[in-house]
């Protein structure tokens, strides 16, 4: 059994790390060399293709905006996601409705919402503006950011809070006081998966941009692959350098991770 647990690991692990290695081989090529050697290394390890992505397309902008965006939705994602999980740890008639209702949004594909989020966006005038993807991106996230805390927070015992009421603390209060520090892993621990949902969206990218002032990296990538011009080694490290970042968070605040999301376990 131990041996085919491994096994299995080992399977993924090559599923994973072989296509991801390929991507970073084939980004310092040139496109003679990707298409007369797929497969085969490259003859000058250069960081030519990185360097002109730069000068071909505004990549520093893609980034700034990128950053901007992402950070920003996850810190409105986060704020909605914590007062909605405080707000159903009180008991009230229809909590369980609001609930259900709440993480509904988790079986919904997004892409069905296309039309009527973009016809939204424009009419407040927020098409090709940070704030307009920050909504959405906030919108989409919260569910799976929602689901993280409220199941967290259920693992801190009632009596705490109940305490709280018993002293006159008010219901801001005991938020602030009791219930957000105690919450503090699983609220990291959603932070990281709304910051890397928002810095890899593509759909509501493409959509909700129009130029380069608003254009995250995601859906900058695509101009390296035009209808009459493909630079293939460009695009592919300009896609080494917008997967990097995501890989870095997670390596550096994988104990978080793994700290909220067994903490309910450890109580």
């Amino acid at each position: 059994m131990r041996l085919f647990r491994w096994i299995v690991i080992l399977v993924f692990l090559i599923l994973t790390l072989v296509p991801f290695l390929w991507l970073i081989i084939a980004s310092f090529k040139t496109s003679q060399e990707l298409f007369s050697d797929p497969f085969g290394l490259p003859s000058n390890w250069s960081l030519f293709n990185y360097l002109s992505a730069f000068s071909i397309h505004p990549m520093h902008i893609y980034f700034r905006n990128s950053v901007v965006v992402a950070i920003s939705s996850t810190l409105l994602g986060l704020i909605a996601s914590t007062l909605a999980s405080y707000a159903l740890q009180h008991r009230f008639r229809l909590g369980r409705a609001m609930f259900t209702y709440l993480i509904f949004g988790l079986f919904l594909p997004t892409s069905a919402f296309m039309v009527p989020i973009f016809f939204i966006i424009h009419a407040l005038g927020l098409y090709n503006t940070w704030w307009g993807l920050m909504l959405v991106y906030a919108g989409i996230s919260f569910p799976t950011g929602f689901l993280i805390i409220k199941t967290y927070m259920d693992t801190i015992p009632r009596e705490l809070l109940e305490a709280a009421q018993i002293d006159g603390a008010s219901f801001h209060r005991a938020f602030f006081n009791v219930i957000l520090p105690i919450s503090y892993p699983g609220i990291v621990t959603a932070a990281i998966f709304l910051l890397i949902m928002a810095w890899n969206e593509l759909l509501f990218a493409t959509l909700l941009t129009q130029d380069e002032s608003a254009r995250t990296v995601q859906a900058g990538i695509r101009f390296f692959l035009t209808t009459y011009a493909a630079n293939y080694p460009q695009a592919f490290a300009s896609t080494v350098m917008a997967i990097v970042p995501t890989i870095l968070v997670y390596i550096l605040l994988s104990e978080r991770v793994i700290e909220g999301m067994t903490a309910g376990a450890l109580k």
